[in-house]
Formats: C-alpha cells, structure tokens, sequence
C-alpha cells in the first residue's frame, strides 16, 4: 500500500512539470558574446606582446666610456711618469745604502786575511757602493710601475701614444755622429718634452743643430 501511495505521487509531480522550457530558459546569457572574445583576444595579445624578446642593444665597445688622450695631456703624462721614477730613485737610494751600510761596514775586518790581495775593508765599502748603486737603478722602475698602476685604465691609450711619439722623435731628431763639445745633441730622446709647446721648441733646437753642423759654429740659433 505504501509503494501505490509513491507511485502516485511520482506520476502527479510529473503531471505538474511542463515538458517545454520556459522563456527564461531560453534568454541568451547576459554576458555578450562579442566582449568576450574581445576580452579574451586582448589577453592573447598583451601575452604574447610581453612574451615576446625585446630587441638587444648593440654591444659597447669596451673603451666607449674612456676619455680621449689628446697629446697635451699625454705629454703631461709622460712628464710626471718621469718625475714618479726620479722621486722614487731618492728613497730606493737611500734604504739600499742603509741597509748595504748597515751589513758591510759593521764586519769585524782582519787587515791579515786579505781578499784577493785586497784590504776587506776596501771589499766592503766596493759592495756598500755597489749596493747603492742598485738601488739608484732600481728606482725609476719601481716608479714607473707605481705610476702604470694608478693610470692602469688609460694603459692602452698611453702606450699607443708612446709608441706614435717615439716614431716622432726618431724621424726628426738629429744625427749624434756630428755633434761636439760646443754642438751637443739637444734632448735625443725627448725626454724633457711636457707639452706640445715644448715639442715644437725641440724641434728648433733640432734644426739649429743641423745648421750649425752643417755651416760652422757661428750659425744663428
């Protein structure tokens, strides 16, 4: 009796359901379908936009950012290059005597064990100057490395330019085989040239040689 109850029951629900679907069933969606896939487009693009490599900027060339040598600044260079190895040569001196000084000169000496048949006394002052010597040669390098390693960013520009200004000098400079007590070679090297100014100086000093080497003594500087 209770499953008839549930039959019934069943069969009055379906009765009351309608079997077409209901105007608010059938209404599109809300949502407009254009938007979407305007929406959904923009997304796929600005991904694809921001997936997309940017464009790598050319390399820099590695002395991009170093600053131009002009020959001025270059002589100058050159100039306090000098003056760091004659001002190092002072203290190199000077610690190579002390130090030379110091071991040699302080020996207990016996005039009757000659060396070589030389007094020792006159050995150890030879080796005290032969030391300082040392150090006086020793300076100017010590010097100028110092000096390489303080300008070490502008190293490449420096030795293009000593090499150009060496070809300079030995073009120009004079023949030494002609020159004489009152006639001496003015600066072979160029070892005094500070500045552009004093490069064209040398090189009147240069033609004044030529001439008085060629004409006589009393030739016109």
């Amino acid at each position: 009796m209770l499953a008839n109850t549930l039959r019934q029951r069943t069969l009055a629900a379906a009765r009351r359901t309608p079997l077409v679907p209901t105007s608010a069933s059938l209404a599109p969606s809300s949502v407009p379908i254009a938007s979407t896939s305007a929406a959904a487009f923009g997304t796929t693009v600005s991904g694809a936009a921001a997936s997309s490599p940017k464009p790598t900027p050319p390399p820099r060339s590695p002395h991009h950012d170093e600053k131009f040598l002009s020959w001025n600044q270059y002589l100058q260079l050159r100039r306090s290059r000098r003056l760091a190895g004659l001002v190092t040569t002072v203290p190199t001196t000077a610690l190579a005597a002390t130090a030379a000084g110091s071991y040699f000169l302080t020996l207990e000496v016996d005039p009757t064990n000659a060396i070589a048949g030389i007094d020792p006394t006159f050995i150890y002052a030879g080796l005290t100057l032969a030391f300082t010597g040392l150090g006086w040669l020793t300076g100017p390098t010590i010097g100028s490395s110092i000096w390489t390693l303080l300008h070490r960013k502008q190293a490449k520009q420096i030795a293009q330019k000593d090499h150009d200004f060496f070809e300079h000098i030995k073009r120009r400079r004079v023949d030494p085989s002609r020159q004489s007590m009152q006639n001496p070679v003015p600066d072979f090297y160029g070892e005094k040239i500070g500045s552009v100014k004093q490069y064209r100086q040398w090189l009147r000093d240069q033609a004044a040689y030529r001439r008085k080497a060629a004409h006589g003594l009393d030739a016109d500087v």
